[in-house]
């Protein structure tokens, strides 16, 4: 792939790739900033709950007032300090007229900003959309609609790919485009290692992150909310890194992108620093703790923010081959990458995708791992749980075989679900346990996909 001359190539024909963003939280904020920066790359529209931060965050972005149009679809134009510009679709009922009247604007050099999700999907010059909201439900809406109406979708939404990825990657590729989920995340940082692992013949014994916070499965976003607050981060975000949730659910990303399974339901998560992985991360034979080789794990040292992969290899000569280039003196040995930059590094899938029709990484071995709802305390029935990084439940990695086996509830469709009967702390939550929301369009793709692909 030559993706750096191909931009700049796009950017002096002034053929652009033109973008459209879905949540402007911390990682929508940064690309915001700073896809205008990148070769050949232009963000045409954002969607926000707040336009008027959203302004503010672009003017100090260095976007252009005369060139910021307001699509505001709650009447809220008047509180805005733009004297032109605003597109007030209050009054304008049909969705069809909303949507024609975007696409006959000025948009040539412009930014759109708007508190209609649904409008992004369906504006013609958009040819990528990123999902940056971190909200299951939310990105099974809007991922949906971007291959209905056939734009590529990159996706910051780890949390809905583990839910319905494999749903929604076979729509893309029905429709020819792509769905992925973004470069710069752990999963994708480590399928980097993984492929090259697997393309050079080295056998993988154990691939994952370094876990860069204590482990409390009990946090909540209460205990954590000056944390979170220092750290420039949303308290139910910082939850599910404490309680292990996004390592679970990053993880069970990388598994079904490559076909990696978790040793242990939850993964051993042990403590430990980098020149103590090829001793704890090898087979219990050797002297380390998997029951299994080719697995998914996570462990908290000095490791974080990079992610690794432990392999090994068949043959003598390449042993010694990697013994003389220093790789270490086997039979195991240890690739490492020391960081992954978030949605920094998101414009490498955009034009991936958009060069090229290929994923950064996607479920394309279907459903190997899921992550399963687990009470964080006793609940009673009429609770109503309130999903990842909340007060009600943690996530830990299963197999999909035992998930449908035992019909664990996804954590991915736990949120809004009202609790049947009692259940005890670090009690496994079924579908049973619970009534789900049947109007929820994230529930009705996951039927869809359990229907479709198991």
């Amino acid at each position: 792939m030559d993706l750096l001359n191909k931009l700049n190539s796009l950017q002096k024909q002034g053929t652009k790739i033109k973008i459209g963003i879905i949540g402007i939280g911390r990682m929508g904020r940064g690309l915001l900033a700073n896809l205008n920066q990148v070769s050949g790359m232009e963000v045409l529209a954002v969607a926000t709950k707040d336009i008027n931060s959203t302004l503010n965050f672009a003017k100090e972005a260095r976007y252009k007032e005369k060139n910021i149009i307001i699509i505001d679809s709650e009447g809220f134009s008047e509180k805005l300090n733009l004297k032109e510009n605003i597109l007030n679709l209050k009054k304008i009922k049909n969705e069809s007229n909303k949507v024609e009247l975007v696409n006959k604007a000025a948009l040539k050099n412009k930014l759109i900003i708007t508190n209609d999700a649904s409008l992004i999907p369906a504006i013609k010059e958009i040819d990528v959309i990123i999902d940056a909201t971190g909200k299951p439900e939310t990105g099974a809406y809007i991922s949906f609609n971007s291959i209905v109406n056939k734009k590529h979708v990159v996706t910051l939404n780890v949390e809905g790919d583990v839910t319905i990825g494999p749903i929604l990657r076979k729509l893309a590729l029905s429709t020819g485009v792509v769905y992925t989920v973004s470069a710069g995340d752990e999963p994708a940082a480590i399928k980097e290692l993984f492929d090259f692992a697997s393309i050079l013949n080295l056998k993988v014994i154990a691939a994952g992150k370094g876990k860069n916070n204590v482990l409390d499965r009990y946090s909540n976003p209460q205990i954590l909310k000056e944390f979170a607050k220092s750290k420039d981060s949303n308290p139910y975000m910082m939850t599910s890194f404490v309680d292990g949730t996004k390592s679970m659910i990053e993880m069970a990303c990388l598994s079904n992108a490559t076909g990696l399974i978790p040793d242990v339901r939850g993964m051993h998560g042990p403590k430990a620093d980098r020149k103590d992985l090829l001793k704890i991360l090898v087979p219990k034979k050797d002297g380390g703790i998997l029951t299994k080789t080719g697995v998914v794990e996570f462990v908290i040292g000095d490791l974080a923010p990079g992610v690794f992969l432990i392999y090994t290899t068949d043959s003598e000569i390449v042993r010694k081959d990697l013994e003389y280039l220093k790789n270490g003196s086997g039979p195991y040995f240890l690739l490492y990458r020391p960081f992954h930059l978030a949605s920094i590094e998101t414009p490498i899938s955009i034009a991936k995708a958009f060069l090229y029709n290929e994923p950064t990484i996607n479920p394309g071995f279907g459903f190997i791992s899921e992550v399963m709802t687990v009470a964080k305390k006793d609940l009673n029935p009429g609770d109503i749980l309130d999903g990842i990084g909340g007060y009600t439940c943690y996530g830990l990695i299963e197999l999909h075989e035992i998930m449908k086996k035992e019909k664990f509830l996804p954590i991915g469709i736990s949120e809004g679900c009202v609790v049947k009967r009692k259940i005890s702390r670090d009690e496994p939550v079924k579908y049973d346990d619970v009534e789900i929301n049947v109007n929820s369009v994230l529930v009705n793709l996951r039927k869809i996909q359990d229907l479709q692909i198991g």
